[in-house]
């Protein structure tokens, strides 16, 4: 349950005019759409006086996650394909982004919290079909789903610099420090202002519980939940993007956990997140937003952790390696120094492989480096800081352990390459005990590398056999295990989900129910199993003539539902025909014996407004109950009541239908 702020109290933080709010062109849009009376024409010609508005909007409209047939080159168009009520939530978002880009609040860094936002909404763009909403309003509550942050920082800015500091330091959660400094937190203050701009109220539902989708206690698998995982994952994933090599390492494994309860699996994970970091950095480049630069994420998963660097080594005594005859490869080691080092390795049970300094060599070790190097700072030619940095650019040379071999006199050199990817220094002369030490401390480094790898790879294959599970459970919860359809739990969640999109669009939106005519008949003469098979073989004609925009449900029974969105009354009307005319001509078999089966059809279409969406099925079924009153195996159209947003069956003129489709005639 959303907790908003007082309204009292809001508006006095209104009027302080500190609030992010739209301004200009995107609040007068704002108050264009709060009229009833407003006209498309209006709202293009008020997006036309602001062309960076005009000008995203028409990349929005041609976005390729959008998938439109042909490109969009006209604003009218891109603005009736967008739908008004998305266009002015899109440029709400565009807007505060331009006018909020810095601040005062010193420990606010603006810059990341708006290349996190840009990825959260880019995120939820790739995630639109399993949120099971449109990716442009998708993309407006990613962009904006922590704007409360942004508000505190703005009212507030030296207290919260505090509070962040605090948060950073681990004296409390946000929230907590929030509500203990203003009685209130960023998840109120944000709702509140979503709402007053005039978000769909299930966005800003979804928007305040995504930090805790869980604390939420929305319904397993409903429309809701999906959506609230769908933006918590996308915020994860933003702050991998965001994040340092370090930090990124660390937060991986709960992305995959976030990626597996929306069972996405591992390889599905890794083209989607280097499609969103392309389009990020994209749309970063046009918004002005700050993005980086980040390798695939194949290879983000696969990294071994960040090094550690040595600053001490503890004196300890050592009867030999963990690893003997391991390879290491000696890069400008002077000829005089070699053989005595040689030696000492080979005592341990290295085997030493030097490296000349030409570039052919160089090149083959950026190829093939062994897991080992121990290098020369004073080595004529080759410039080791472009070397250490080159190498840990590279697949192979990420897990390699570095030791410079230097003298006092090249202090300066040491530190530039350790800085460049460099592990440890051990200063000459080298002895056999001091490289021991050094040794044992790089097998102990690279043994526990390989076992923070294997511990990784066993994460990501159970966030894959998670993913796999709880994608075949959440299906299974929502699917009718008869008939393979979904369920009335699944069919009535994507009625409402589709009422609010059509209310948002003021677009119509049609619903069928249908009836087996007889079915208890069935049961009783040839059993229960005739029956099933009937239904699964009714379910499959029925399934085969659906438009893929509609969702064909069992309602329950021998009941069958169906919700068209964007369906005129005309066309709701064709297709529950055509299902009638289906099933009477086809020849359903039981144990070789003809079952005669027929159905009942009741349709009702709605421009849909308000909340209840209940009433057009009702009117559905109502005109269900009077085509099964009238004969049965017929089609009776409910209209709707130009009086009341409810819908009630009415008398059709026989010439106005399809062929087997009557009005009610009750």
């Amino acid at each position: 349950m959303i907790r908003f702020v007082d309204p009292v109290r809001y508006d006095l933080l209104k009027a302080t005019g500190k609030l992010p709010s739209p301004k200009g062109v995107a609040l007068a849009i704002v108050k264009l759409l709060q009229r009833d009376d407003f006209h498309i024409a209006d709202l293009v010609r008020l997006v036309q006086t602001d062309p960076a508005i005009a000008g995203r909007l028409l990349q929005v409209s041609n976005a390729a996650i959008f998938a439109r047939p042909r490109p969009i080159v006209s604003l009218q168009r891109a603005i009736v394909a967008l739908g008004a009520f998305r266009v002015r939530d899109m440029v709400i978002g565009l807007s505060i982004m331009a006018n909020n880009a810095r601040g005062h609040c010193a420990a606010f860094d603006y810059g990341a919290f708006w290349g996190h936002s840009l990825a959260t909404a880019i995120a939820c763009q790739e995630l639109a079909r399993c949120a099971q909403m449109a990716a442009e309003e998708i993309f407006t509550i990613g962009l904006l789903a922590r704007i409360g942050e942004l508000a505190l920082a703005t009212l507030h800015p030296d207290d919260y610099s505090t509070i962040l500091l605090a948060a950073r330091q681990g004296m409390g959660t946000l929230r907590q420090l929030e509500l203990d400094a203003f009685d209130m937190d960023h998840r109120q203050l944000g709702a509140t202002m979503l709402a007053e701009w005039g978000l769909p109220d299930w966005l800003i539902q979804a928007a305040y519980a995504h930090e805790d989708p869980d604390a939420a206690g929305f319904a397993d698998g409903s429309r809701l939940q999906t959506l609230a995982l769908s933006l918590n994952f996308a915020s994860a994933l933003g702050q991998v993007c965001m994040a340092d090599t370090e930090a990124r390492w660390h937060l991986l494994p709960a992305l995959l956990t976030r990626a597996a309860r929306l069972g996405i699996s591992g390889e599905a994970l890794n083209q989607m997140v280097d499609r969103i970091v392309a389009r990020w950095r994209d749309w970063g480049a046009i918004l002005h937003v700050r993005t980086q630069d980040l390798p695939p994420f194949a290879d983000i998963l696969s990294a071994t952790p960040p090094s550690q660097r040595l600053r001490t080594v503890p004196a300890e005594e050592s009867h030999g390696l963990a690893v003997p005859r391991h390879p290491v490869q000696l890069l400008g080691i002077a000829a005089a120094e070699r053989p005595a080092l040689d030696e000492h390795l080979t005592s341990l049970g290295f085997q030493p492989l030097p490296v000349d300094g030409t570039a052919d060599d160089l090149r083959q070790l950026l190829r093939q480096p062994t897991r080992i190097i121990i290098a020369d700072c004073q080595c004529p030619g080759i410039d080791l800081t472009n070397f250490c940095h080159e190498l840990r650019q590279t697949i192979a040379g990420k897990d390699c352990y570095i030791l410079l071999l230097a003298s006092t006199s090249h202090e300066t050199a040491a530190i530039s390459a350790i800085e460049a990817g460099a592990d440890d220094v051990l200063l000459k002369p080298v002895t056999a005990q001091t490289l021991r030490i050094r040794l044992n401390t790089a097998t102990r480094m690279l043994m526990l590398q390989e076992e923070v790898q294997r511990e990784r790879r066993g994460i990501m294959r159970s966030a894959d056999e998670f993913a796999i599970i709880h994608k075949r459970l959440l299906q299974e919860a929502l699917t009718d295990p008869l008939t393979q359809l979904p369920n009335r739990r699944h069919g009535l969640d994507f009625l409402a989900a589709e009422w609010a999109f059509a209310q948002s669009g003021s677009l119509p939106i049609a619903c069928l129910m249908m009836d087996i005519d007889h079915f208890k008949q069935i049961n009783d003469q040839q059993g229960h199993a005739a029956g099933d098979t009937v239904l699964r073989q009714l379910a499959d004609i029925l399934r085969h003539a659906t438009r893929t925009t509609d969702l064909l449900f069992r309602y329950g029974g021998e009941e069958f539902a169906a919700v068209l969105p964007n369906a005129t009354l005309t066309v709701a009307a064709q297709i529950a025909e055509r299902f009638r005319t289906m099933v009477e001509g086809h020849v359903f078999l039981w144990e070789k014996q003809v079952i005669p089966v027929r159905i009942s059809v009741g349709v009702a279409m709605a421009k849909a407004q308000g909340a209840d969406f209940k009433g057009l099925i009702e009117a559905a079924d109502s005109a269900l109950y009077t085509a099964k009153n009238n004969g049965r195996n017929r089609v009776v159209i409910a209209k709707p009541d130009a009086a009341h947003p409810a819908l009630s069956p009415k008398t059709l003129k026989t010439a106005e239908t399809p062929r087997g489709v009557e009005g009610d005639r009750r």
